[in-house]
């Protein structure tokens, strides 16, 4: 921990020579340091002034640096001032350093570990970069924390040392201080553009006859819990198969943090405040008076909101109810449920469980390891509650198909005989080959395939 003394010297972060993940700033000099710290001074001064539009901000810090090399006879080359102007623009106006990481659509996740600590940046299909980047004082990351919280109203204090945020963007934020941490900040980043049913067949997250089951499966009154563990993009998946949801029915969704983003135009989102003391379970029983088609809840975490799920479920005030969980397979999500104090008799009111894992998969040949997510259960409830019993499950690399009574209870409410549940199937698997990647495309198609809906 830097020593209380340090806490306003310097800009509390700074570039260096070292780590995996470049970005591309030369370290500053003590001299140059000092300029940007003269420049955020007489910018500050100037926009006490006058509003200075986000257009102009460069072209202000540029001149600042310009007049301040000038005012005290500094010989700065041409290269020098555009590396200081962009210092200057991401130490006042952004948020230091993180703004470079922050811009590559590549990254999936930065972390901040601790002050006087490298960051680290998750890249895609590269697995975790140490970033040539460091915070020096608690001050300057809690100062970066606030900046990108500010818009959403929320601080984070030496009183108050944790914040939990999505931020206007899109992405998710986490950061602690003193004594829950030595400085932490955690930015997962989302699309713009959530992931369609067709990509994450393409992926291999699933295959396609297992996505042409699911398919059918959201079309029916059927209730269904994403289980999985951590980062394993089980939100990705339940966006996903809201494609495959009539885009007239009334979606209520009740989350902590908002991260579900689905194209219905009949959405109503509840969002739970710790600070104003309104939780998640408040909000799933909220939820029952707004006359809804069909409920999501972001993640159920505890007792109390496992309780508020399953009286939604055993309520049936929806056609369906949604939810994400944290479990390693179907029978750990029921076992996990039983100790949060759901009876077995009431786990029958789950229709289906969808199991996706984040795994590491190693490669013998290029003796190289690399994560990737799979859908490796897709189960119904048996036994009164009691276990878990697979409809598709993956091993080996394959998806096998086993069937069971959540098929028949398909076909029935489709009308279909087995054999035409089966036709049905192949059909839809044919359809999700040759439909749009482009999610708002593949919603589009999808309604107007299944619901007959055109523009």
């Amino acid at each position: 921990m830097p020593k209380p003394e340090n806490e306003n010297l310097g800009l509390g972060w700074r570039i260096t020579k070292g780590g995996d993940y470049k970005i591309d700033l030369p370290p500053l000099s003590p001299g140059e340091e000092a300029v940007v710290l003269a420049v955020e001074k007489d910018f500050g001064a100037i926009a006490r002034e006058k509003r200075i539009a986000p257009s102009e901000v460069e072209r202000e810090l540029s001149a600042a640096v310009s007049r301040h090399a000038e005012k005290e006879g500094l010989m700065l080359d041409s290269a020098q001032k555009r590396y200081i102007a962009r210092y200057a623009k991401m130490h006042v106006y952004g948020f230091a350093f993180l703004d470079e990481l922050l811009g590559n659509d590549n990254i999936k996740e930065i972390s901040v570990i601790g002050v006087g600590k490298p960051a680290y940046v998750f890249i895609r299909k590269r697995g975790w970069q140490e970033v040539n980047a460091v915070f020096e004082s608690e001050r300057a990351l809690m100062d970066v924390v606030n900046k990108m919280a500010g818009g959403i109203g929320r601080r984070i204090t030496l009183q108050q040392p944790r914040l939990d945020a999505m931020l206007p963007g899109g992405s998710r934020l986490h950061a602690s201080l003193h004594p829950v941490s030595s400085g932490e900040i955690t930015i997962r980043k989302f699309r713009q553009s959530p992931f369609s049913p067709r990509e994450i067949a393409e992926l291999g997250t699933v295959d396609y006859r297992a996505m042409a089951f699911l398919s059918m499966l959201m079309q029916t009154d059927s209730s269904v819990l994403i289980a999985g563990n951590t980062a394993s993009g089980k939100t990705t998946t339940l966006n996903a198969l809201f494609s495959f949801v009539p885009r007239n029915e009334r979606i209520v969704i009740t989350e902590e943090t908002p991260e579900i983003s689905i194209p219905h135009a009949q959405q109503v989102r509840l969002v739970a405040n710790r600070e104003m003391g309104i939780t998640l379970k408040d909000l799933v029983y909220d939820s029952l008076r707004m006359r809804p088609d069909r409920i999501i809840v972001g993640e159920v975490r505890n007792r109390e909101e496992a309780e508020a799920l399953f009286d939604v479920l055993l309520g049936g005030q929806a056609r369906g109810a949604y939810a994400t969980f944290h479990a390693q397979s179907a029978g750990e999500a029921l076992l996990r449920l039983g100790k949060f104090g759901v009876a077995e008799m009431d786990l029958q009111s789950i229709d289906a469980i969808v199991v996706q894992r984040r795994l590491l998969v190693y490669d013998t040949k290029k003796r190289s390891a690399a994560e990737a997510r799979r859908i490796v259960e897709i189960a119904e409830i048996c036994c009164g509650g009691k276990r878990a019993g697979s409809v598709f499950a993956y091993s080996k690399g394959r998806w096998d198909y086993s069937g069971g009574a959540l098929c028949g209870k398909i076909a029935e409410e489709f009308g279909m005989n087995a054999r035409e549940f089966g036709k049905e199937m192949a059909a839809r698997e044919k359809w999700l080959r040759s439909a749009s990647a482009d999610f708002r495309e593949f919603f589009a198609q999808a309604q107007k395939r299944f619901y007959n809906f055109g523009d």
